[in-house]
């Protein structure tokens, strides 16, 4: 295969995307105007809840908490404000030691074992934009330090879960699959530091397998508060229902980390990501030699077929889809919406992070003034301007749109935690199991 055929770096691929699908021009832009459009009405919930027939009943939790975030934040997670500030700082105190151990690495040179492969970068290449700074303990500081936030969430939920079996009296909600939960975003918290500080391959499946398994954690969540609801409609003794839909959950849970463990572990096996990202969208297109069918009518076994352009609508629209089953739920099961405020933070935060991370090299490819601070911060490194390096680099981090993801979903997944503790508050308060 030749890399030469493959769209180079810093070329947004959306044109060449567009140029190769069957779809109509016109309907393409039709499409992407729609995609833009749903963004909207996810930031504001009440608007539409109104819209779709939720009174104001539905959305009393946050009034009966004064509207005071950290109250609603100790309300949810069953935590003071001094247990939560103790989360953020110890979350804080790793990536402090982390920074430290970077800066002072001139002093004891540190290097990582050759055995995880943090040579080979043409994965990592292929995946993201921001510059790297080889021999470093952090290469990516932006992409490596901006794991904090999913640091302290996971730090969050454990403690909310730990505080709730052993010290609060609430004994019948999802505790051990909340405390899997934590434990799988502190997975993620570390493998992802792991990967984006220095590219250790193994550090890649398990950063892939925490992910999906925190991402799929609060729709399982919140279906199986739908059963416990429903079965206490039915006449359920509410602590045998709280019993069921919690069991329900953890199997249902445990089943996906095992089988999705499995799959991507295979994945590493077969060096599915080794010489190049698969998903990647450059490597979908059909002039690339990535694509399933070669020349000769071979299979690529490790490659994908090319990428239709509605698969990147579907994806980009990812935010807004995710809120259809909660709209659903709270209308027809749980007849409440739950915290507002938590609703709308994790909505906007996800929206944000999401649409601009679109931006990132394995998918549209469109962060050009990353080049530029990349470009000015190796040439101010040739000229002795140690300062101005600092800068550009530190502008490059902050603004890496894998860094801008890991901000605004390690806030959308706390603000979700929160979120779904409200509307099972409220719905143990209902049947008088609190």
């Amino acid at each position: 295969m030749c890399k030469a055929d493959v769209t180079p770096y810093w070329t947004c691929v959306y044109d060449e995307l567009s140029r190769q699908d069957p779809i109509p021009l016109p309907l393409q832009r039709l499409f992407l105007c729609l995609v833009a459009i749903a963004y909207l009405p996810i930031m504001c919930p009440l608007t539409v809840g109104h819209f779709v027939g939720l009174d104001d009943s539905y959305f009393e939790f946050d009034e009966a908490h004064t509207f005071n975030f950290l109250t609603l934040m100790s309300v949810t997670t069953g935590l003071s404000q001094l247990q939560l500030y103790v989360c953020v700082s110890l979350a804080a105190s790793f990536f402090a030691t982390l920074i430290w151990a970077d800066t002072t690495a001139t002093e004891r040179p540190f290097r990582w074992p050759k055995s995880w492969e943090t040579e080979n970068n043409a994965c990592y290449d292929d995946m993201f934009c921001e510059p790297s700074r080889k021999d470093r303990l952090i290469r990516r500081p932006g992409n490596t330090l901006s794991n904090f936030f999913y640091l302290s969430s996971a730090m969050v939920v454990l403690t909310s879960s730990y505080s709730r079996a052993f010290i609060s009296e609430e004994k019948t909600s999802f505790i051990l699959s909340d405390a899997t939960f934590g434990t799988m975003m502190l997975i993620l918290s570390i493998s992802s530091t792991v990967w984006h500080g220095c590219n250790a391959m193994w550090s890649h499946v398990v950063d892939l397998w925490s992910m999906d398994a925190v991402i799929i954690y609060l729709p399982i969540r919140m279906m199986s508060l739908g059963v416990f609801v429903t079965l206490c409609k039915h006449s359920w003794d509410p602590i045998m229902a709280s019993h069921i839909a919690s069991a329900a959950c953890m199997l249902i849970y445990a089943a996906h980390i095992h089988s999705n463990g499995l799959r991507w572990k295979k994945k590493h096996d077969q060096k599915f990501w080794h010489k190049h990202f698969p998903f990647a969208v450059r490597n979908r297109l059909l002039h690339s030699p990535y694509v399933q069918t070669k020349k000769d009518d071979t299979i690529n076994s490790l490659s994908l077929g090319p990428i239709p352009l509605y698969e990147v609508y579907l994806f980009a629209l990812m935010p807004v889809i995710h809120n259809i089953p909660s709209w659903i739920m709270a209308k027809k099961v749980y007849e409440s919406f739950g915290s507002v405020c938590f609703a709308r933070i994790l909505n906007i935060s996800l929206a944000v992070g999401w649409a601009y991370r679109m931006t990132e090299r394995w998918a549209l490819d469109a962060c050009r003034h990353i080049k530029f601070f990349g470009e000015r911060m190796e040439m101010a490194k040739k000229n002795g301007e140690h300062i101005k390096s600092f800068s550009w680099m530190t502008l490059a981090a902050v603004l890496s749109p894998t860094a801008v993801l890991h901000y605004c979903t390690g806030i959308t997944l706390t603000a979700a935690f929160c979120h779904a503790r409200s509307v099972e508050i409220i719905m143990l308060q209902k049947f008088l199991v609190l």
